[in-house]
């Protein structure tokens, strides 16, 4: 299954290591998408559009009734939607202020994804996203990363 992260900070036509003003945190994020090809392949992208065709929408959001997930509870949420044939996953990360509840009802999200109470800056959230994300394919696959790399 394909991971797509959506960044809606990014203008469109813009590049991803652009989209970041911290380097450091792009690094961060691309290296997790790298390592993602190994299990399908991963790609960051700007804004999300609902015009976007295929995949299942997840949203990261703190707001209610936004749901937390443990790591093993996201590495199974990833794997029943391998096992219903999804082929493409589209996370979308907020800008700085997150998003209004109206942007999430129009995007009408399969998934509201938390990562609990904390305030996090939307580039370190993109790179807590993708580290997760990575971490639940290495969980799935029982490589050792999720255990003491």
């Amino acid at each position: 299954m394909k991971i797509i992260f959506h960044l809606q900070w990014m203008k469109p036509g813009t590049s991803a290591s652009r989209g970041f003003k911290s380097a450091h945190m792009y690094a961060l994020m691309d290296d997790y998408v790298k390592r993602l090809a190994h299990f399908g392949g991963a790609e960051i992208r700007g804004q999300y559009s609902t015009k976007e065709k295929g995949g299942l929408l997840w949203v990261c959001d703190f707001h209610k009734p936004s749901r937390e997930l443990s790591s093993e509870d996201l590495a199974g949420q990833i794997e029943k939607l391998q096992d219903s044939g999804q082929r493409e996953l589209h996370i979308l990360i907020g800008e700085s202020d997150g998003f209004k509840p109206g942007e999430i009802q129009a995007l009408k999200p399969a998934f509201r994804w938390s990562f609990g109470p904390l305030t996090l800056p939307h580039e370190l959230a993109a790179v807590v996203a993708s580290e997760q994300i990575y971490r639940a394919f290495t969980m799935m696959k029982g490589l050792p990363y999720h255990t003491g790399h």
